[in-house]
């Protein structure tokens, strides 16, 4: 048992440790993927920023060109304020853009951008100074020096503006390179903890695997050795029981013939005990013998037609008297008259004898113990009833077990009885069980099938009259 209790206790920390092991594999996992994600969902939202500032910026200036024509045009001051609204919003956007997190490559685009945009902002100024102190309505010389000298400047910064979304293409070609790489390296991370904590749980189930083999081997082993002291020892029990019959055969007869010719009372006393020692010896040695053939497997009977009624006349005469001895009402009761089953008959009245002996055993003075049988289809059924304290529920199912007895102060057995009986009524092809509760008396059940009609007639013809339920 304390080998037991280490082993499970080894088990449990064990298993407690590799289900650490994953937890913390898992967590690791979990952790490492979200801030992964997390990292990688944080720059792509930067630079989509960047790129929407970019993209912002060529949209204003594109506004400011459109609106100062229109402007130079008309010389409507509606135009000249949207155009100045377009500037101030690339101006903010511009300076947002240098607010960001950028590289040396696109802090120096930026101010490259800028640079144009100045340049842009400034040659803009000209033309609507001009604009405004112009008498001449017709406007066409500005535009076309717009034409000549801000469109040009408007596509270098158009340009500019392109150059740093191509770098921001290339910033996130590298970006997405590099997210493949680092899912790549954290593949192989994931993969080798968890082929690190495979290869801790291999190690934990070979190290119980081992501990369960060499504890499989001893048992095992300890099973043999068991087995073959259970087999030296009932082949022993049979040799001595077998050797003891003739010089205990001896003894009876040499006691009987001793109560018979001796003229001395004291003497035929004497002899008589011996008789009943000897006799009460036989009973034992026929039990180990029994026993040992049962276990053997080489347990056999010689079923012959045997007369039920006839089978009860025998038990009553020997059971009633050791009922009217211990003040308990013994009865027999047949349901069935004239019933014939196909049975040893010595064996049969074994079987009667077992169970009725530990009825009256365990009956109480003024109890009763009742025999009955009745046909069961094709089997006959014997039930010895009793009015004893019952037996428990957990004792029920290993009470026909070799050597299980009851420990009841005062109720000495070999704890045989039974399981011989189990042993003859299987030889039998019968069947043989208990219906009892604790504080409510038992009732042995058996089985043995009975004789075809012709054969019963003949059994019940050399029986004579049934008998009557006593």
């Amino acid at each position: 048992m304390p080998t037991r209790s280490r082993f499970e206790a080894k088990a449990r920390v064990g298993y407690a440790l590799l289900t650490v092991l994953l937890t913390a594999g898992m967590a690791f996992s979990m952790r490492r993927f979200s801030s992964v994600a997390d990292a990688q969902i944080a720059w792509l939202r930067a630079e989509e920023h960047e790129i929407t500032l970019v993209e912002r910026l060529r949209w204003n200036c594109e506004l400011a060109v459109v609106n100062g024509r229109a402007y130079l045009i008309s010389g409507d001051e509606k135009f000249l304020k949207h155009a100045e609204e377009s500037m101030a919003r690339f101006d903010e956007n511009v300076r947002a853009l240098r607010d960001e997190t950028l590289s040396p490559t696109a802090l120096q685009l930026v101010g490259e951008v800028e640079q144009r945009a100045r340049t842009f902002m400034r040659v803009r100024e000209e033309l609507f100074e001009a604009r405004r102190q112009s008498r001449s309505e017709d406007a066409r010389p500005l535009v076309r020096r717009l034409d000549a000298e801000l469109l040009p400047l408007r596509r270098e910064l158009d340009a500019s503006l392109a150059r740093i979304v191509e770098h921001k293409e290339a910033a996130l070609t590298q970006h997405y390179a590099r997210a493949r790489a680092d899912r790549v390296e954290l593949e192989v991370r994931l993969y080798t903890l968890l082929g690190a904590l495979v290869l801790a749980g291999l190690a934990v189930a070979w190290y119980f695997t081992k501990l369960l083999g060499g504890s499989y081997g001893q048992v095992r082993a300890a099973r043999e050795a068991a087995r073959k002291a259970v087999a030296g020892r009932d082949e022993l029990m049979g040799i001595v029981a077998h050797d003891l019959r003739n010089p205990l055969g001896a003894i009876t007869l040499k006691a009987a013939l001793l109560r018979k010719t001796s003229d001395s009372e004291k003497v035929r006393h004497h002899a008589e005990s011996i008789e009943h020692v000897a006799q009460r010896m036989e009973r034992l040695i026929r039990t180990m013998l029994d026993v040992t053939t049962i276990e053997a497997s080489r347990f056999t009977v010689t079923p012959a037609p045997c007369a039920v009624d006839d089978l009860l006349r025998e038990t009553l005469e020997v059971i009633g008297p050791l009922a009217e001895s211990r003040q308990i009402r013994f009865e027999q009761r047949v349901e069935d008259p004239g019933l014939a089953i196909h049975a040893e008959r010595e064996r049969v009245l074994q079987v009667l004898s077992n169970l009725l002996g530990n009825a009256l055993k365990f009956t109480p003075q003024g109890g009763r113990v009742t025999l009955t049988v009745d046909r069961a289809g094709t089997m006959a059924r014997f039930a010895v009833a009793d009015t004893g304290p019952g037996i428990p529920a957990e004792h029920a199912a290993r009470i026909f077990e070799r050597f299980w007895k009851d420990d009841a102060p005062g109720k000495k057995g070999t704890g045989l009885g039974l399981y011989i009986a189990k042993g003859i009524v299987d030889a039998h092809g019968g069947r043989i069980w208990v219906e009892s509760q604790a504080g409510q008396g038992a009732r042995f059940c058996f089985t043995l099938p009975l004789v075809e009609p012709a054969g019963r007639e003949a059994a019940a013809a050399e029986a004579g009259a049934p008998l009557h339920p006593a």
